[in-house]
């Protein structure tokens, strides 16, 4: 199996559990104050992170810019498609944060093999 396969596996696999996170019934329970925002923040990290090294072929600036427009847009349909689900800017924020983050990461590794 190529090694393409296996991260556009880890892409979707990943994928499908933020969307399943993102558009449950009720939201997760607060496990200690503010954890659902480091929810969002790992789970948009982990995603932006499958996603680039799936979609390794895209413009860095194209992949960026719709992993955070995607940030939003999805925050905005979880209002708009759960009844106990409200549409949060600081929801936004941390699904943000978990895309710079991972952007962060992204090239500081990719400097880290350049060198």
């Amino acid at each position: 199996m190529s090694a393409s396969y296996l991260r556009w596996g880890a892409f979707v696999l990943v994928a499908g559990l933020v969307m399943y996170g993102i558009f449950r019934p009720i939201p997760p329970e607060m496990l200690f104050e503010q954890s659902d925002k480091v929810g969002h923040i790992g789970a948009f990290l982990v995603l932006a992170l499958t996603g680039r090294m799936a979609m390794n072929r895209l413009s860095a600036v194209s992949f960026w810019l719709m992993m955070l427009i995607l940030a939003v847009f999805l925050e905005y349909l979880q209002g708009e498609f759960r009844p106990f689900r409200v549409f949060s800017l600081a929801d936004v924020v941390a699904n943000g944060s978990g895309v710079l983050l991972a952007l962060c990461v992204y090239t500081i590794r990719g400097r880290l093999r350049a060198a």
